[in-house]
């Protein structure tokens, strides 16, 4: 296949904006054009629109608007803090996964791409961010900190089923599923620097795939599981999913994070 396109956010014009470029860092678009924080883009699954977080309303809510930038939305509307959109639902995409923490503190939340039906999922005084949402609509992993330190835990849509998966000491971030939800990619720091592992749904079989000596965090793969796409020191790479043939995607010297790839 073609190299694909990912979405990430950039601070290159001086506040942190939603871009899109291909794979290989051709063809940059910017889609967010606002005096505010925007950041954390996510793909629905058929390619169509992205959500993301944004405090262009003096506190921050998440948005949706169609892939070229269009048709913004307003999805959330809370003086909470809300953050980190992960969409699911199945494939038809009608539902939103994030954190918030309008009762307290940080916990994860469902809500539909409209607005309504919002459910709280994790009830617990930890902290429970970046929700990601298994392709399947299945099963829900997200990061906590309840046993300690922050580990990834799945759990299945309406917040029961919990199990820990990465049962570590260190800090364990960012997982992100692969297409066909048989893998988790995730960053931890269990080997000293922040680099980037994968591991079977279940916990097991953990392999790390980069060196960790600049801080490597926030994977995603590609829609046909063969790259994984990470950011880097404030760039954005590009791998294959064994770990091989890493390649710097941006040279901005700017603050290029969480790229997402298109399904």
């Amino acid at each position: 296949m073609g190299p694909g396109q990912l979405a990430f956010a950039s601070d290159r014009l001086g506040q942190f904006e939603i871009f899109v470029m291909n794979a290989n860092g051709t063809g940059v678009q910017r889609l967010t054009d606002h005096l505010a924080f925007d950041f954390w883009p996510s793909w629905s699954p058929d390619g169509t629109r992205i959500a993301f977080t944004s405090d262009r309303d003096i506190n921050q809510e998440i948005y949706v608007m169609n892939a070229d930038g269009t048709g913004l939305v307003r999805v959330t509307s809370d003086p909470a803090l809300d953050d980190e959109p992960a969409w699911g639902g199945g494939p038809t995409g009608t539902r939103l996964a994030f954190r918030s923490d309008r009762d307290g503190n940080d916990e994860i939340y469902v809500v539909n791409v409209d607005g309504s039906g919002l459910v709280r999922l994790t009830t617990d005084p930890a902290s429970d961010v970046q929700p990601a949402w298994r392709p399947d609509g299945g099963k829900i992993a997200f990061v906590t900190d309840r046993d300690g330190d922050p580990e990834i835990y799945v759990m299945n849509p309406d917040g029961t089923g919990l199990v820990n998966l990465s049962a570590n000491p260190a800090s364990d971030l960012g997982p992100a599923w692969s297409p066909d939800g048989t893998r988790l990619a995730f960053h931890s720091s269990r080997d000293g620097g922040f680099a980037i592992y994968v591991m079977n749904p279940d916990g097991s079989g953990v392999v790390r795939l980069t060196d960790g000596t600049t801080p490597d965090e926030l994977p995603a793969w590609s829609p046909d599981g063969t790259r994984i796409a990470f950011d880097s020191g404030g760039e954005i790479y590009v791998m294959r999913a064994d770990g091989t043939g890493a390649t710097r995607v941006t040279h901005t010297l700017a603050g290029e994070y969480a790229p997402r790839w298109r399904p």
